[in-house]
């Protein structure tokens, strides 16, 4: 890969973690790149309409054109159209936010959301975040697919972050991360709680494509004084239900030929 378009795409995925944008000085320590060229990335990049400058001398943020990739590319995806109503019906059940995440090569990224509860504290996060594979409920589910030794190399690949950025509970070391691997396998679903954020919990469920291979995960999440261990596993059956369902859909779809395909065979 080129430099420049290596660097191009740190400073993209840089902007798209502040809503706000940044000033240059801040892009350029950020990612160790001088800061003639930083100036003149940025530039190249406001002229192609991937960003833009908030005022003269200002910060410098993600353009509409670089967020509608990813939306435009979203929108097409049949597993979401698929997921809507099973998002709707976990959060109308649960009181709590669902979620579904797809997995995109070796990330996994939350595309979709409906929210459950309509008073009281409410658990909102963005979506298209990147959910940290090592302290989520979906991260680990994903990685119980794998060996141990896969899902650990994945975890210490992207590292265990700093302590400060997570909770409490967020596995420090590889024998807390397989531990908690070993449980999810067990269960058939995973949990977490006072780990990926203070005060929440989580749990989800795999979703599977026809060739068995993991293409996504089901969650439900919210602050943990809602969501206790008894409330979990309450909930775990109409989880599991789901991405049964889902990955049950999901197949029939895609195992269907093409539309003109059947229209010649039945014509």
């Amino acid at each position: 890969m080129s430099v420049a378009l290596e660097r191009g795409m740190a400073i993209l995925e840089l902007l798209s973690t502040d809503r706000n944008g940044m000033q240059l000085s801040r892009v350029s320590e950020a990612l160790d790149i001088p800061h003639s060229a930083t100036h003149r990335l940025l530039t190249s990049l406001m002229e192609m309409g991937y960003v833009h400058q908030t005022r003269e001398m200002g910060n410098y943020c993600l353009s509409l054109k670089a967020v509608s990739l990813g939306i435009r590319f979203v929108s097409k995806n049949d597993l979401i159209d698929l997921a809507r109503p099973l998002i709707d019906e976990l959060a109308s059940v649960s009181g709590e936010l669902s979620r579904i995440g797809l997995i995109d090569g070796e990330r996994l990224v939350w595309v979709a959301k409906s929210l459950g509860t309509r008073a009281g504290l409410r658990y909102d996060p963005d979506s298209g975040a990147e959910a940290p594979l090592f302290c989520t409920a979906s991260g680990l589910v994903w990685l119980a697919s794998m060996s141990d030794e896969e899902a650990l190399a994945r975890v210490l690949k992207a590292g265990f972050g700093r302590a400060e950025d997570y909770g409490p509970n967020a596995a420090r070391t590889p024998e807390e991360f397989l531990k908690q691997l070993r449980r999810t396998r067990a269960a058939g679903y995973a949990t977490v709680t006072n780990s990926f954020e203070v005060a929440t919990a989580a749990m989800a469920a795999l979703i599977r494509e026809q060739n068995g291979q993991p293409v996504g995960v089901l969650t439900i999440a919210g602050p943990m004084f809602r969501m206790t261990a008894k409330r979990m596993q309450e909930l775990a059956p109409t989880l599991l239900r789901a991405v049964d369902s889902l990955s049950e859909v999901n197949t029939r779809v895609f195992a269907m030929p093409p539309v003109g395909m059947r229209t010649r065979e039945t014509s």
